[in-house]
């Protein structure tokens, strides 16, 4: 016995209610997601909110509100994350303030007692209230003038509004200067043209979050941060130098220019490779 086919009608419905569907549910009246926790954000959307408490971070100078608010995206490596965005950040500069708070932030895994001086909004100035207004009442013989006192402000002191410090970095005292000569290193398993910075203080300690500017071979400079590899060496940077350019560095604030860094170029038998080359800075 042969089987009778549906109706055409019937798979033309479904099809066209399933299109339909579609449409409402993506197109015309898509869901909308509102006061849900910060680890259902997309990928995008977490780097701002790690932008943001970098950026607070900076005015704050509070490291435990700080850790507080980035625990709520349940990242499984937080110091991991910091360091790329706060690298990518920098690399780009598009927001120099949120690569530092990141950078500074990555920076106390290692350094739990790192303080920094946060940066300060300005307050807006008291006004000066008179303390005697001169009244003029009119009589039938000569004005006389009389002092009619005010009553004080809500507010009868004025406000001291504190200067805001320049940067937010680790106290700043002395500049960093150059301890030695750039060292270049042409041995077997150096990193080919990497520009690597050591900041340490006085006491020879590595410091965190020390921004460092180097000139761009197509002019401009671009900025990058002690402290991303804190395995490494808590005041340890680098930067990828290009064959043939030259380069001028600056560390820290009032630091002496130091010009003329190249990539050096290494002999090894009939073949040449890349170094890599090697500074460190202190505070005196």
């Amino acid at each position: 016995m042969k089987e009778k086919a549906p109706p055409l009608y019937l798979i033309t419905g479904i099809v066209i209610g399933v299109l339909l569907g579609l449409l409402l549910a993506y197109g015309l009246f898509p869901v909308r997601y509102t006061g849900t926790a910060p680890d259902t954000l997309s990928a995008s959307a977490k780097d701002t909110y790690r932008q943001l408490v970098g950026k607070a971070y900076l005015y704050e100078a509070d490291s435990g509100r700080a850790f507080s608010r980035l625990a709520l995206l349940q990242d499984a490596d937080l110091q991991a994350e910091l360091v790329k965005q706060s690298q990518q950040l920098a690399a780009e500069g598009t927001d120099t303030q949120a690569a530092r708070g990141l950078a500074l932030l990555s920076a106390v895994f290692t350094q739990p007692n790192l303080v920094i001086t946060p940066l300060v909004t300005a307050l807006p100035a008291a006004t000066q209230t008179p303390a005697l207004v001169e009244s003029v009442t009119p009589t039938q013989g000569p004005v006389e003038a009389t002092e009619t006192p005010v009553q004080p402000s809500a507010t009868p002191f004025a406000t001291f509004t504190p200067r805001p410090t320049a940067t937010a970095l680790p106290t700043q005292g002395a500049p960093y200067t150059l301890v030695s000569d750039p060292k270049e290193d042409c041995s077997v398993g150096a990193q080919e043209g990497l520009l690597i910075v050591y900041v340490r203080d006085a006491n020879g300690d590595g410091v965190a979050g020390v921004k460092i500017e180097i000139s761009q071979p197509g002019g401009g400079s671009s900025a990058f941060y002690t402290g991303l590899y804190p395995e490494i060496d808590n005041g340890y940077a680098d930067y990828t130098m290009a064959a043939g350019e030259t380069y001028n560095l600056r560390v820290g604030i009032g630091g002496n220019l130091i010009s003329g860094l190249q990539m050096p170029v290494c002999s090894d038998g009939g073949s040449s490779h890349s170094g890599s080359l090697t500074l460190v800075f202190k505070q005196q």
